[in-house]
């Protein structure tokens, strides 16, 4: 009987020890959490410059051909011509292989090299000198823009609709992307009006041009 009475106060007093220990706990946190501990004292930095510019600068997205007043007409390019006096002037086209469209009632006309403004007072002149209209109000629209083609080590090689102020690194995109064998050094463009057959070598972040061919090569290794 000792025994137990002995055993009882003992497991007595190891609670009221746990629980005290507990309140005490209990009284030095404020959170249900631990506290993060102090950092140690570090010297505060400063950003004295701007971040890096990785992207092309403002004066190259200026020179996007989208909406050019110098854009020259090419095969590929769709064009809507408007004559405000009779409509049956009016009319859709596509400038073909040739460099021409068969205007309404004017029959071909070479339109290659000719910008938008140029073809509009081409097409005025020639529907007064042929009688058809006394005074011509008429407007050309540049619908479509030919389209460029990419060549080499993407996943799909052909021609593909421009889209405004695109890159090389877009245009590989459209594509398809590169194959595992693709070589990124040495890109190449051939331009649609260039003087020479020879091809320039470009960057991904250079701006392609309505018609221009680009080159991915195959790695060396």
């Amino acid at each position: 009987m000792d025994d137990l009475v002995r055993t009882v106060s003992a497991k007595s007093h190891i609670a009221i020890v746990v629980a005290a220990l507990l309140v005490g706990a209990c009284e030095t946190r404020t959170t249900g959490v631990y506290q993060l501990p102090t950092p140690p004292n570090r010297d505060v930095v400063s950003f004295t410059q701007a971040p890096p510019v990785t992207g092309p600068t403002l004066g190259q997205t200026n020179d996007c051909k989208q909406g050019s007043p110098g854009y020259r007409l090419g095969a590929g390019d769709k064009i809507r011509v408007i004559v405000l006096q009779d409509t049956e002037f009016s009319g859709d086209y596509e400038v073909n292989a040739a460099g021409g469209i068969s205007a309404r009632m004017l029959g071909p006309i070479q339109v290659v090299g000719l910008t938008v403004g140029e073809l509009e007072e081409l097409l005025r002149e020639r529907y007064r000198s042929q009688g058809y209209l006394v005074s011509p109000r008429l407007s050309v629209e540049l619908t479509a823009m030919r389209p460029f083609y990419v060549v080499g080590e993407v996943a799909r090689v052909g021609q593909f609709p421009y889209v405004s102020c695109l890159r090389v690194i877009q245009a590989v995109a459209i594509a398809g992307g590169y194959t595992r064998r693709a070589g990124r050094t040495r890109l190449t463009i051939k331009r649609y009006y260039a003087t020479s057959a020879e091809e320039e070598y470009v960057t991904e972040d250079t701006l392609v041009e309505p018609g221009d061919v680009i080159r991915v090569p195959e790695r060396w290794f």
